[in-house]
């Protein structure tokens, strides 16, 4: 019968689109009741965000938030709470721009000073890069032959007590900056700053892999992590 069987091709043009309105309702619901667990494959970075969009985030953090954050510091998207609510999702946001911002700002602020003259600079610095780091990671400075800062760069990123630092990245990205000096840097997340023998081992590594392309390293900055202390290895007599 045509009749029957139309009608039972309406029923189940109807079923489906019953169906994905259910998914789309159940997608708009979870987006706004648990923090966008719809979102869950959405990254954002927020090292390719220019300042008037993270100033955005920061003063009218958005409602519907990113999972996964990327920022110029690797660690701080794991060392600022897995959100559990949309408010924390929310607050979780606006704190990672603002870190960034916060960095941003420092960093512009050092670049194209001479570092001989304002060492206190790159320390301030670098407080406010590592401030709160849970992991290690490494940091390198990047000069020209006045020691003023070209740039400044984090390279590596590791565990709560080491972090594996490979000489031949860091000259690749001296040559890319064609830089004349380099300062290290990298937090103690354990905020104790004496220099280990460790870090002195791999200070001495990277000076004879970037003595071959006449790059001379002029610190290496050992950082707190709670902003109490950071301790120049060259003021120390170890370079």
């Amino acid at each position: 019968d045509p009749k029957a069987r139309l009608g039972v091709t309406l029923i189940k043009l109807n079923d489906v689109a019953g169906a994905n309105q259910q998914r789309a309702d159940l997608a708009a619901l979870q987006a706004s009741c648990n923090g966008c667990k719809d979102a869950t494959r959405i990254t954002e970075n927020l090292a390719l965000l220019d300042r008037s969009d993270l100033e955005a985030i920061v003063l009218d953090p958005p409602s519907a938030v990113p999972a996964q954050l990327i920022c110029s510091d690797n660690t701080i998207a794991e060392y600022i709470p897995q959100p559990a609510t949309q408010r924390q999702a929310r607050l979780r946001h606006a704190l990672a721009a603002a870190h960034e911002l916060l960095t941003r700002i420092a960093a512009d602020k050092l670049r194209g000073k001479p570092l001989i003259n304002a060492p206190s600079e790159l320390k301030d610095f670098l407080r406010v890069y590592f401030a709160g780091a849970e992991r290690e990671s490494f940091v390198v400075v990047y000069l020209d032959a006045s020691h003023r800062v070209i740039d400044v760069e984090e390279l590596f990123a590791g565990t709560i007590s080491e972090t594996r630092v490979h000489p031949r990245e860091i000259v690749k990205r001296v040559l890319h900056f064609n830089a004349a000096a380099v300062c290290l840097a990298h937090p103690h997340p354990s905020n104790q700053v004496e220099p280990s023998r460790a870090d002195e081992h791999l200070t001495a590594t990277i000076k004879s892999a970037l003595a071959l392309v006449d790059v001379r390293v002029i610190d290496h900055m050992i950082v707190a992590t709670n902003g109490t202390a950071v301790t120049s290895m060259a003021e120390r007599g170890l370079m």
